[in-house]
């Protein structure tokens, strides 16, 4: 009986035995079907090697933020720039044995595993910051045994290979914390609207709170349950002895502030910083066709004062605007809604560097770029290129010019007040933008030579050889524009528009510096001809189209213009020291009425923009004067040498005379008497 008795115990271990081994060898088997027991080299080097995700950022000429490219966005903070507050606080709420465990926390995970055993469910995950980042970087989010065991695993190879600094740098800079927030840097400038640098204690407790669940404490969406989770941090600190009782109390009574974020990219220089990305990759090469994340530094051209000065000029004079908008929108049997735009851009004459770009009224209701995208008539803005033309082929100033209706092929070019049957000298034809006078003129010296001229100087658009041209009739962008102005004010040498300085990566290393010696200075017009040009530009202002900034005039020149319909609007003015061209028109080229000219609507925009500038230091010396040139006030009129009328400049060789006939018949014109009385038989 007793041998019976030992085989049945014998018997009934043997299969407790096989069981457990069975169930070893089950569990072991799941575990490897799962991948816990994969290699842990290939995984690991994407921790060991990993580089941290940062913003590539857009700066001004001064080193000032404008932009940032971005997949999620991060700021890449160094450990040692983030505060200890931060840093505490994170350890106190999240991880408190941190410095001590070796990447797992056996005391929480037994925990984890208890609820397991409870309740078959993985209640409390027991994960130490090391485990978390793992689970971050190289994990599922999967609530299962066999990923808590493969985190487990990871976390302490992680241990082995990396230092607790590295870790907390990765974790504090990686780690979603809302609102599309990625990293403690973004996370401060997300809801505190500052550097994390900068974030005092109440304020780095409410951050440390968002790890658990960004979304459910997120202070923009819950303010509330942000900051009853921040008290928990706060007593956490106190609890670990990291702050003290009044440090906490003061911390808790902290009046926090959530500022509503705003991307930069839409705030400073928004259709600036959008082209750039273009400009970067172009420079790069199809290789760095993706700037996000790539922590680049890009250095442009803008000038930050200057593009604050431009938003502020569009947006003061965006009202007429949509009060124009509204008008022709309720025009009977319109179909499509018209939208009224308005851009504005500005360079440096010298150098040909974009100082400041408005690509339209409001970069949230369009992204489109109307400074460098859009091809609209120029109209009178190109009207220059045939006066310098005829300068160049010996006119002056004080020449007379027909104003007689004209029929070219069945081209019959108008004038906007209907002078007609008149000569006016060729100031005048300039000041008060006539277009017979200049269609005659292209006519006589050779539409292809206008052409020419117009190419040299900067118009990249195709130019069909028809006789319309000389008066815009053709598409050109305001970068376009912008070159021929630039041409202008730099006596008659052509620079080619640019906006990036300078690229480096995240090491510091540069990958791209322009040289500017790579974009000379190229004589296209005489400077004689062009200072001659400059005195009639000047006249626009003093005597013509834009007389309502007359006051410019001292230091100042530029052109109005206005296409057929006063479907684009344009002013192109400049000074000493920088160029800027001002456009108003409808994205669905609708006519904008008799009243919309570039007076009226682009002129008041580049008013507006250079006051601002010299208001806060921007020189008005006066242009300088060749020695084969002498300034001579004449009459408008008739071009005679008077002592009050329009001055403007002459070769010294060629300079206007006095005429009896011109003379009696101003006196006639004048006379309020005995004239008119003869004449009505009085």
């Amino acid at each position: 009986m007793a041998s019976a008795s030992r085989h049945s115990n014998a018997g009934f271990f043997t299969i407790i035995f096989g069981s457990l081994v069975g169930a070893i060898l089950i569990f072991a088997a799941y575990l490897w079907s799962e991948g816990v027991f994969e290699s842990e080299e290939e995984q690991l080097a994407k921790l060991t090697a990993a580089i941290i995700p940062d913003n590539s950022v857009v700066l001004d000429k001064a080193g000032n933020k404008i932009g940032e490219y971005y997949s999620f966005y991060h700021i890449q903070v160094p450990l040692d720039k983030i505060p200890k507050s931060m840093i505490n606080s994170l350890l106190a709420i999240e991880d408190r044995k941190f410095y001590e465990h070796e990447g797992v926390n056996w005391k929480s995970i037994g925990r984890a595993f208890l609820s397991v055993a409870t309740s078959g469910r993985l209640k409390q995950g027991g994960s130490t910051i090391t485990m978390q980042l793992v689970k971050n970087y190289l994990l599922t989010r999967e609530k299962k045994v066999s990923r808590k065991l493969r985190e487990i695993i990871l976390a302490y190879y992680v241990e082995k290979n990396l230092s607790k600094d590295r870790i907390l740098e990765l974790y504090l800079n990686t780690m979603y914390m809302g609102h599309g927030a990625y990293g403690v840097g973004a996370a401060a400038r997300v809801y505190f609207a500052k550097s994390v640098e900068d974030v005092s204690l109440a304020e780095s407790a409410l951050l440390a709170g968002l790890f658990q669940a960004p979304s459910l404490y997120d202070p923009h969406k819950n303010p509330d349950a942000a900051r009853k989770r921040q008290r928990v941090v706060l007593e956490a600190l106190r609890d670990s002895k990291l702050v003290t009782e009044d440090q906490v109390d003061a911390a808790k009574k902290e009046p926090l502030e959530f500022k509503p974020w705003t991307p930069i990219n839409e705030t400073v220089a928004p259709h600036f910083v959008a082209w750039i990305r273009t400009e970067v990759e172009k420079i790069l090469g199809a290789d760095e066709l993706t700037l996000n994340d790539k922590g680049y530094k890009i250095t442009t051209t803008l000038d930050k004062a200057y593009q604050e000065a431009a938003n502020r000029a569009v947006a003061e004079n965006t009202a007429p605007l949509l009060a124009l908008q509204d008008q022709i929108n309720k025009r009977p049997k319109r179909k499509q809604p018209e939208r009224i735009e308005s851009a504005l851009l500005a360079s440096d004459p010298k150098t040909g560097a974009i100082l400041a770009m408005v690509g339209g009224r409001n970069f949230r209701e369009s992204q489109f770029n109307r400074t460098i995208s859009s091809k609209r008539s120029p109209g009178s803005v190109f009207k220059p290129v045939v006066f310098m033309l005829a300068l160049e082929k010996g006119m002056t100033w004080a020449d007379l010019v027909f104003v007689s209706p004209i029929d070219v092929r069945g081209f019959r070019p108008k004038n906007h007040k209907g002078e007609d049957m008149t000569e006016v000298t060729l100031l005048k034809a300039l000041a008060k933008s006539m277009n017979t006078p200049v269609v005659s003129l292209a006519q006589k010296y050779g539409i292809k030579n206008v052409i020419e001229r117009g190419r040299a100087m900067g118009i990249s658009a195709d130019m069909p050889t028809e006789t319309g041209v000389a008066i815009g009739g053709f598409s050109a962008s305001m970068k376009d524009v912008d070159t021929i102005y630039r041409t202008l004010a730099n006596e008659g040498s052509r620079t080619e528009s640019f906006a990036v300085t300078k690229i480096e990566d995240r090491q510091g290393q540069t990958l791209y510096e322009y040289k500017p010696e790579s974009n000379p200075a190229v004589q296209v017009i005489p400077p004689e001809i062009t200072a001659l040009m400059r005195s009639g530009l000047q006249a626009v202002l003093t005597s013509g189209t834009a007389s309502t900034i007359a006051g410019m005039g001292g230091y100042a020149a530029g052109k109005t213009g206005t296409s057929d319909d006063s479907r684009d609007n344009w002013f192109s003015g400049f000074t000493r020291s920088i160029v800027a061209t001002t456009w108003v028109g409808g994205d669905g080229n609708s006519s904008l009425g008799e009243a919309a000219s570039g007076s009226t609507l682009a002129l008041p925009i580049w008013k507006s923009f250079i006051e601002t500038l010299i208001s806060n230091g921007l020189p008005t010396e006066p242009f300088p004067i060749p020695d084969s040139l002498t300034p001579v006030t004449i009459d408008l009129d008739y071009g005679t040498p008077v002592d009050v009328g329009v001055t403007a400049l002459f070769p010294k060789g060629r300079l206007p005379r006095k005429s009896q006939a011109a003379e009696d018949i101003r006196a006639l014109k004048q006379d309020n008497g005995s004239y008119r009385e003869l004449k009505l038989g009085n």
